[in-house]
Protein backbone atom coordinates (compact mmCIF):
# COMPACT_ATOMS: atom_id res chain seq x y z
CA UNK A 1 0.00 0.00 0.00
CA UNK A 2 1.30 3.46 -0.91
CA UNK A 3 1.80 5.95 1.89
CA UNK A 4 0.93 9.62 1.42
CA UNK A 5 2.46 12.35 3.60
CA UNK A 6 2.71 16.14 3.80
CA UNK A 7 -0.60 17.13 2.18
CA UNK A 8 -0.83 20.85 1.47
CA UNK A 9 -3.33 23.24 -0.07
CA UNK A 10 -2.92 26.91 -0.92
CA UNK A 11 -5.16 29.34 -2.77
CA UNK A 12 -3.62 30.79 -5.91
CA UNK A 13 -6.47 33.16 -6.74
CA UNK A 14 -10.21 33.69 -6.38
CA UNK A 15 -11.17 30.38 -7.98
CA UNK A 16 -7.93 28.37 -8.07
CA UNK A 17 -5.67 26.49 -5.69
CA UNK A 18 -2.61 24.23 -5.68
CA UNK A 19 -2.25 21.12 -3.59
CA UNK A 20 0.71 18.84 -3.06
CA UNK A 21 1.22 15.48 -1.44
CA UNK A 22 4.25 13.19 -1.17
CA UNK A 23 3.98 9.54 -2.15
CA UNK A 24 6.44 6.74 -1.48
CA UNK A 25 5.39 4.76 -4.57
CA UNK A 26 6.05 5.42 -8.24
CA UNK A 27 3.05 3.69 -9.76
CA UNK A 28 -0.66 4.33 -10.18
CA UNK A 29 -2.45 7.65 -9.71
CA UNK A 30 -3.10 10.16 -6.95
CA UNK A 31 -6.80 11.01 -6.76
CA UNK A 32 -7.87 14.33 -5.28
CA UNK A 33 -11.06 16.06 -4.27
CA UNK A 34 -11.42 19.63 -3.04
CA UNK A 35 -14.30 20.13 -0.62
CA UNK A 36 -15.67 22.60 1.89
CA UNK A 37 -15.41 19.94 4.61
CA UNK A 38 -12.43 18.77 6.66
CA UNK A 39 -14.05 15.33 6.81
CA UNK A 40 -12.33 13.03 4.33
CA UNK A 41 -14.43 11.13 1.80
CA UNK A 42 -13.99 7.38 1.53
CA UNK A 43 -11.66 6.02 -1.16
CA UNK A 44 -14.68 4.93 -3.21
CA UNK A 45 -16.26 8.41 -2.92
CA UNK A 46 -12.96 9.96 -3.98
CA UNK A 47 -12.70 7.78 -7.08
CA UNK A 48 -16.13 9.11 -8.13
CA UNK A 49 -15.25 12.75 -7.34
CA UNK A 50 -17.61 12.98 -4.36
CA UNK A 51 -17.35 14.61 -0.94
CA UNK A 52 -17.93 12.82 2.37
CA UNK A 53 -21.72 13.27 1.99
CA UNK A 54 -21.81 11.73 -1.49
CA UNK A 55 -22.27 15.08 -3.27
CA UNK A 56 -20.07 16.23 -6.15
CA UNK A 57 -16.83 17.75 -4.86
CA UNK A 58 -15.97 21.36 -5.69
CA UNK A 59 -13.17 19.98 -7.86
CA UNK A 60 -11.85 16.46 -8.36
CA UNK A 61 -9.54 14.46 -10.55
CA UNK A 62 -6.37 12.40 -10.70
CA UNK A 63 -2.72 12.96 -11.40
CA UNK A 64 -1.08 11.65 -14.54
CA UNK A 65 0.27 8.10 -14.24
CA UNK A 66 3.12 8.16 -11.73
CA UNK A 67 6.53 6.82 -12.72
CA UNK A 68 8.48 7.85 -9.62
CA UNK A 69 7.81 8.42 -5.92
CA UNK A 70 7.94 12.01 -4.67
CA UNK A 71 5.85 15.17 -4.57
CA UNK A 72 2.69 15.25 -6.67
CA UNK A 73 1.37 18.71 -7.58
CA UNK A 74 -2.35 19.18 -8.22
CA UNK A 75 -4.11 22.27 -9.61
CA UNK A 76 -7.75 22.91 -8.70
CA UNK A 77 -10.09 25.33 -10.43
CA UNK A 78 -13.72 26.36 -10.48
CA UNK A 79 -13.74 27.20 -6.77
CA UNK A 80 -15.80 29.95 -5.14
CA UNK A 81 -14.09 33.19 -4.03
CA UNK A 82 -13.60 33.79 -0.29
CA UNK A 83 -14.44 30.19 0.62
CA UNK A 84 -12.57 27.75 2.88
CA UNK A 85 -11.55 24.42 1.34
CA UNK A 86 -9.54 21.26 2.00
CA UNK A 87 -7.68 19.00 -0.42
CA UNK A 88 -8.14 15.26 0.13
CA UNK A 89 -5.69 12.86 -1.54
CA UNK A 90 -5.61 9.10 -2.14
CA UNK A 91 -3.01 7.03 -4.01
CA UNK A 92 -4.43 4.17 -6.07
CA UNK A 93 -2.21 1.56 -7.67
CA UNK A 94 -5.24 -0.57 -8.52
CA UNK A 95 -8.75 -0.98 -7.12
CA UNK A 96 -7.42 -3.44 -4.53
CA UNK A 97 -4.41 -1.32 -3.55
CA UNK A 98 -5.39 2.11 -2.28
CA UNK A 99 -3.70 4.32 0.31
CA UNK A 100 -5.46 5.90 3.24
CA UNK A 101 -7.01 9.29 2.46
CA UNK A 102 -4.98 12.24 3.74
CA UNK A 103 -6.29 15.78 4.13
CA UNK A 104 -4.51 19.12 3.80
CA UNK A 105 -4.84 21.99 6.25
CA UNK A 106 -7.60 24.39 5.25
CA UNK A 107 -7.05 27.26 2.85
CA UNK A 108 -9.30 30.12 1.74
CA UNK A 109 -9.60 31.36 -1.81
CA UNK A 110 -9.08 35.04 -2.47
CA UNK A 111 -12.06 37.36 -2.22
CA UNK A 112 -13.51 38.82 -5.39
CA UNK A 113 -12.66 42.49 -5.82
CA UNK A 114 -15.19 45.02 -4.68
CA UNK A 115 -17.16 46.51 -7.52
CA UNK A 116 -16.06 50.07 -8.03
CA UNK A 117 -18.28 52.88 -9.10
CA UNK A 118 -17.81 56.50 -9.86
CA UNK A 119 -20.13 59.38 -10.20
CA UNK A 120 -20.56 60.52 -13.72
CA UNK A 121 -20.77 64.17 -14.38
CA UNK A 122 -24.20 64.99 -15.65
CA UNK A 123 -25.14 68.21 -17.24
CA UNK A 124 -27.63 70.23 -15.31
CA UNK A 125 -29.72 70.25 -18.46
CA UNK A 126 -29.78 66.45 -18.88
CA UNK A 127 -32.91 66.07 -16.77
CA UNK A 128 -35.94 68.11 -16.18
CA UNK A 129 -38.26 67.65 -13.28
CA UNK A 130 -39.52 64.07 -13.47
CA UNK A 131 -38.97 63.83 -17.22
CA UNK A 132 -36.03 62.19 -18.89
CA UNK A 133 -35.08 63.88 -22.11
Amino acid sequence: MAILTNPTGVATGQTTADGTVTTDTGAGFVWFVVTQSAVAPSPVQMSFGLDDQGNPADDAGASPLLAFPGVVDINASGLTPATTYWFHFMHEINVFNRSLVVTSPSFTTDAAPMASWSRRHRSRNAFTRGNIL
